[in-house]
């Protein structure tokens, strides 16, 4: 029998960054799954009033320079106490003087180039969450992080000679957390192998099988 849709929350903000092509681009790639019920958010301040018991994962793609005390300890929590949390590309850039997101996320924005087409190359021998992930290339900003040791990564860009994460999956107290960082152009969310990466990366979050 097939599970309950699961509710999920999404906060997609801003008219240039990210654009409104791709934050659509975005909401049909996770409205295709069948087993999840997106619930828009509409402004970052009204989170902690929309989180609710029945609420399984947060979706963040924005770019917001600062959050409240209360929005940061609403989403900490919620995440603590079990929900999981899907953060897509200026997600790591946004709260920079406030460390308490990215302890969550488990990294942070420190820079990135021009638009570019990369190879994504994946960082499993044998990837439990993900499965056998193939490489892909992509148009895309290529953001570059510092993040946790302890975080998993799953696919990568090699970068002077070291592994840049793409999608990294970590624990955060009973929650699960992953980010991607692809997603400045709507054609990169539009891409068969990310729309697949981003399903496949929110059913972690809900603790979902990739073959359920």
């Amino acid at each position: 029998m097939a599970p309950d849709p699961a509710r999920v929350l999404l906060h997609s903000a801003g008219l240039i960054h990210p654009s409104l092509p791709a934050r659509a681009a975005l909401r049909r790639a996770l409205a295709a799954l069948p087993d999840v019920a997106l619930d828009p958010v509409g402004g970052l301040d009204a989170l902690p009033g929309c989180l609710r018991p029945h609420h399984r994962a947060l979706v963040a793609y924005f770019h917001e320079r600062h959050a409240t005390a209360a929005t940061l300890e609403a989403a900490d929590a919620f995440v603590r106490g079990g929900g999981g949390l899907l953060a897509i590309h200026a997600a790591s850039a946004s709260f920079k003087l406030q460390p308490r997101w990215r302890e969550i996320l488990g990294g942070r924005f420190v820079g990135h180039g021009p638009v570019q087409r990369f190879q994504v190359e994946p960082s499993l021998p044998d990837d439990a969450e993900f499965g056998p992930l193939p490489a892909f290339e992509v148009r895309d900003e290529l953001y570059r992080h510092e993040y946790d040791a302890d975080n998993r990564v799953h696919l990568h860009v090699a970068v002077d000679g070291e592994r840049e994460p793409v999608l990294w999956t970590r624990r955060h107290g009973e929650g699960r957390v992953a980010y991607c960082s692809l997603g400045h152009k709507a054609a990169a969310l539009r891409h068969p192998s990310v729309v697949a990466v981003l399903q496949q990366a929110l059913r972690f979050t809900l603790g979902r099988a990739r073959d359920a």
